[in-house]
C-alpha cells in the first residue's frame, strides 16, 4: 500500500506543482497584459499629445531670419528738381531785338504796353508780328534773319519785334483780340502805349521768300524809305 500512497503524493505533489505553474503562468499572462495595456495606453497618450509638442516646440524655437529687405525711401523727403528753365529772354541781334510773348506770360494788352515802352527806351520802334510754325514765309524770314543775312539786317534796323503765334493765341474769325488780319506774317506798328497805329504789312507785299523780294518791303514799312 506504501507505493499507492507514494503514487498519490507524487501526483497531489505533480498537481501542486501544476497548480502552481498555472497560477505562475497566470500571474505571467496577467503581468504581460497589464504591459501590453501599458504600452497601448502609452502609445496613445503620445498620439494625443504630439501635436501639442510640435506646437510647442514651434513656438519655442527661435522664428528663421527673414531676408534683409532695401530700407524704405522716406516720403517727407523733398524731390530735388533741377532749376527750372528761365523765362525767354529777347533776343538782342546786331540793331533790333526780337522778343517772343505766350498766354502764359499775362495780360496782351499790358505786356505790349511794358514791351512797348522797353523799345521806347532804346530808341527803338515797337512792331507786333503774327507768325506761326507751319508758315513757309514766316520760317523763310527766321532763316534770314538768323544767318544775319546783310539786307534783312538792314531792313529790320532800329525795330524790336514782338512776336505772337496764332496757334497759341487763338487766331478765331480772322482776330486775335483787337488785331484783325486775314494772312500771316503780319506786322503791326504800336505806338509807345502798345497801341496799334493803324500801319500793317503783310506776307502779300513780296513774291518769292528770299532777302532779295522781302527786304525792300519791310525795310520801306519800318523807315518809311
Amino acid at each position: 500500500m506504501r507505493p499507492l500512497k507514494s503514487h498519490i503524493c507524487l501526483a497531489v505533489e505533480t498537481g501542486a506543482r501544476l497548480q502552481s505553474l498555472e497560477n505562475s503562468s497566470q500571474s505571467a499572462c496577467r503581468e504581460q497584459g497589464c504591459q501590453s495595456w501599458e504600452m497601448k495606453m502609452n502609445k496613445r497618450i503620445v498620439f494625443l499629445f504630439l501635436p501639442v509638442i510640435v506646437m510647442a516646440c514651434n513656438i519655442l524655437s527661435p522664428a528663421q531670419e527673414a531676408m534683409p529687405t532695401q530700407p524704405a525711401i522716406p516720403t517727407d523727403k523733398p524731390v530735388e528738381t533741377g532749376p527750372l528753365p528761365p523765362a525767354e529772354e529777347p533776343e538782342e541781334t546786331t540793331g533790333f531785338t526780337i522778343v517772343r510773348l505766350h498766354p502764359g506770360d499775362g495780360d496782351l494788352q499790358a505786356m505790349l504796353k511794358e514791351e512797348a515802352q522797353k523799345a521806347t527806351s532804346q530808341g527803338r520802334m515797337p512792331v507786333v508780328e503774327f507768325d506761326a510754325k507751319w508758315c513757309p514765309p514766316c520760317q523763310a524770314i527766321d532763316k534770314w534773319i538768323k544767318s544775319k543775312d546783310p539786307l534783312m539786317m538792314n531792313a529790320y534796323d532800329g525795330t524790336y519785334i514782338i512776336k505772337l503765334d496764332v496757334d497759341e493765341w487763338e487766331w478765331d474769325d480772322g482776330r486775335v483780340q483787337n488785331f484783325a488780319f486775314d494772312a500771316i506774317p503780319v506786322y503791326f506798328k504800336l505806338d509807345s502805349e502798345g497801341k496799334q497805329t493803324g500801319e500793317v504789312i503783310d506776307g502779300s507785299a513780296w513774291g518769292e521768300d528770299i532777302p532779295e523780294n522781302i527786304a525792300p518791303p519791310m525795310d520801306k514799312f519800318f523807315h518809311g524809305n
